[in-house]
């Protein structure tokens, strides 16, 4: 009766080791998954930041064009320009030629 006992405890410990190793196999699997797609969405979002950045060096740039713009259209030289360009207006010392439409 001791041998059949010890191998029923024997069967029951192999039992056990093996479903444990089961869960630990389980459960390392479930986390390199995890991790699979945990770098996935990094390199997104890596890629996001990228395209976000140039994206606001863009606007940087554009900002300071419009700002130089600005700048610009509150000189002399800008509305003697857009004079020339809308009404035609020429200074006093100047010559206006223009091309023939033959």
């Amino acid at each position: 009766m001791k041998n059949r006992h010890k191998s029923k405890n024997s069967f029951s410990n192999r039992l056990a080791i093996i479903g444990i190793t089961i869960v630990v196999l389980f459960i390392a699997f479930a986390m390199h998954v995890r991790s699979v797609t945990l770098k996935e969405q990094d390199r997104e979002y890596q890629l996001q930041e990228e395209s976000l950045q140039a994206d606001i060096d863009a606007q940087k740039q554009l900002s300071e064009e419009l700002e130089q713009k600005k700048i610009y259209v509150k000189t002399k030289e800008f509305t003697m320009e857009k004079a020339r360009e809308i009404f035609g207006l020429k200074m006093p010392d100047e010559i206006i030629i223009k091309p023939d439409s033959n």
